[in-house]
């Protein structure tokens, strides 16, 4: 999130626990259909550990992120997107070339960047999350 460029991860099959934090930590994440995300560490008896937790609940609200990490819940590239967390769920064969097309967007102003929510208060913290 600190980077000068526009980091837009692609997931296409799994991100999960490492996986899906990676992606979290990214500008912008697309992906495609049925993708299934999750951080499952709770049901592994350990706590996420690359910023998931703090991360997730940014992005989605407490609540959704809480129920989601304390359950080890399971969702599809579907569901992430209704939640707010998947900027674009996009075919199989088009993912690349979207992820691309975002990264390119973000980097020209015509997708919101997140460094643009630095000086908001609710981005401050996100030091902790490193």
């Amino acid at each position: 999130e600190d980077s000068g460029k526009p980091v837009v991860a692609a997931v296409e099959g799994l991100a999960i626990g490492g996986g899906l934090e990676l992606a979290l930590a990214c500008h912008a994440r697309v992906a495609a259909p049925r993708a299934q995300l999750s951080l499952p560490e709770l049901a592994l008896g350990v706590i996420p550990g690359f910023g998931g937790t703090q991360r997730l609940p940014r992005l989605v609200g407490l609540s959704k992120a809480t129920d989601m990490i304390l359950r080890s819940k399971s969702i599809l590239s579907e569901e992430g997107h209704k939640m707010g967390f998947i900027d674009a769920v996009v075919l199989h064969g088009d993912l690349l070339t979207m992820s691309r097309k975002w990264a390119l967007d973000i980097a020209f102003g015509r997708k919101p960047f997140l460094r643009s929510l630095h000086r908001t208060d609710k981005i401050g913290s996100l030091s902790e999350a490193r």
